[in-house]
């Protein structure tokens, strides 16, 4: 299988003609549908200074930190700063944040997260019928949110949250149980991911690997 590096969003066309037996196209969400990882990493923060959390890392390193990482595992890293406090549950600590990163993203256009050139492709991948599949590590209600925001909840066949597997990137599970419900075979399948996490979950996938480059 191949793994492209692209510092541009592709064409649709180019994609085409680059897997000629392409059907089916599945993204990871931040960092590769959206770019939202900075707006992640912004809302920890911003829980650090909400009740006083004191990170042992500068912002740049805590960016750095959870990229690509599921919030459960953010938080087995977290729980251990400073003031972080002892009675938050992953789930208190899941919700703080994401109420964050939705107060931060109401504030900026979609365009601000979600280029024009990725809808683009989406629309004329979705009008020659390719599966879309969403394939992420966020949960159900954030993803759900967050694509409806960006006005293409609709246009995925299929969205797979963290709450949806039993096993999570780096682990293909995602990723074959999509071409499992798709019913396409790992060489019809192309996907896009970002984070060293999400590549080799899709790596180990069999299927195309783009490698986003260009957040």
């Amino acid at each position: 299988m191949t793994t492209l590096p692209l510092q541009k969003i592709p064409r649709f066309q180019v994609l085409k003609e680059t897997f000629p037996g392409l059907k089916a196209i599945f993204f990871d969400m931040d960092g590769s549908l959206f770019n939202t990882e900075a707006y992640h990493a912004e809302a920890l923060l911003m829980i650090g200074h909400q009740h006083n959390i004191r990170p042992p890392h500068d912002p740049q390193a805590v960016h750095d930190l959870m990229m690509g990482k599921a919030d459960y595992l953010v938080f087995e890293i977290v729980k251990s700063w400073e003031g972080f406090p002892p009675e938050w549950t992953v789930k208190d600590f899941v919700d703080e944040k994401n109420n964050n990163l939705l107060n931060l993203l109401m504030k900026v256009s979609p365009e601000a997260f979600f280029p024009k050139e990725t809808l683009e492709m989406l629309k004329i991948a979705k009008a020659q019928d390719l599966y879309l599949a969403l394939v992420t590590s966020s949960e159900k209600v954030i993803t759900e949110k967050l694509l409806k925001m960006a006005g293409v909840y609709e246009i995925f066949n299929l969205i797979l949250t963290r709450d949806d597997c039993p096993k999570h990137k780096p682990d293909p599970w995602p990723y074959l149980k999509a071409m499992e419900i798709s019913k396409m075979s790992a060489d019809e399948c192309l996907i896009f991911e970002d984070s060293n996490v999400g590549l080799a979950a899709a790596t180990a996938s069999g299927a195309h690997v783009v490698k986003v480059e260009w957040f």
